[in-house]
């Protein structure tokens, strides 16, 4: 039996994050739980424009605090224990945090709360359950970032589509660049766009409807993630960076 494709589950991470952003953003009160640059520009523009208020600390903190402790935490994965493994290990945990953060959206059912609530005016309150569901993805999302800076994919961004847009462009042929792997920077960005506009549109069902649809492409994902091959062919036990 041929081993699974690791790039492929990689692309399948992609549209997971574009889910995650959706749910995030629009429905747990205006914060990622992966774009840790979108949050800081948001909560500086608040505090700029005088619009702070201190319950923001709480909702950034909850994206912040544990995305950092989940980047930590596969970090000391890769660098102190490099014999257990870190794709084989790291990944069922992301996905053990985003199944969690789904269940919880399930059986919690909290009221959504987009940016455009916050900034209405209106007085809402904070809600413990959107910001543990915020903050156990926010951890899925730091080992995530975490693991794609040692076994990422060349040129299939996960997130960081600012960087794939650029070389698309910058090492095009029109500029008679070596245009490499523009197929796989045009998929993930393309999977990414339309991951977060499928979870935009299942948020008219509740805020477990996009991340049910995460969790379910995870857990398919999950095996080639964990033992696919990468094209030099490196073990998944290796904390050396997939090329």
């Amino acid at each position: 039996m041929p081993a699974p494709s690791y790039k492929a589950g990689v692309l399948a991470l992609t549209g997971i994050c574009g889910l995650i952003d959706a749910a995030c953003f629009l429905a747990l009160g205006g914060a990622f739980a992966e774009l840790m640059t979108g949050n800081m520009l948001l909560f500086a523009f608040e505090v700029g424009t005088g619009s702070f208020v201190w319950g923001d600390v709480a909702v950034y903190g909850s994206a912040i605090g544990p995305f950092l402790l989940g980047a930590l935490f596969a970090g000391s994965m890769i660098y102190r224990n490099r014999s257990r493994g870190t794709r084989v290990v790291g990944y069922p945990i992301e996905f053990v945090a985003v199944a969690t953060a789904t269940i919880l959206a399930l059986v919690l059912a909290p009221r959504a709360v987009s940016p455009v609530a916050l900034d209405s005016g209106l007085d809402i309150p904070i809600s413990w359950e959107r910001l543990v569901i915020l903050g156990l993805l926010a951890f899925g999302m730091g080992i995530h970032n975490a693991l794609m800076r040692s076994h990422g994919v060349p040129d299939v961004a996960t997130n960081v589509m600012t960087l794939t847009l650029t070389g698309l462009v910058s090492e095009s042929g029109i500029v008679g660049g070596p245009n490499t792997h523009w197929r796989r920077r045009v998929g993930s960005i393309l999977i990414f766009m339309v991951g977060a506009a499928l979870g935009a549109f299942l948020l008219r069902y509740g805020i477990a409807a996009p991340l049910i649809l995460a969790t379910t492409v995870f857990a398919f994902a999950l095996w080639p993630l964990m033992r696919g091959t990468s094209e030099a062919g490196a073990s998944p036990h290796s904390t050396v960076a997939v090329p």
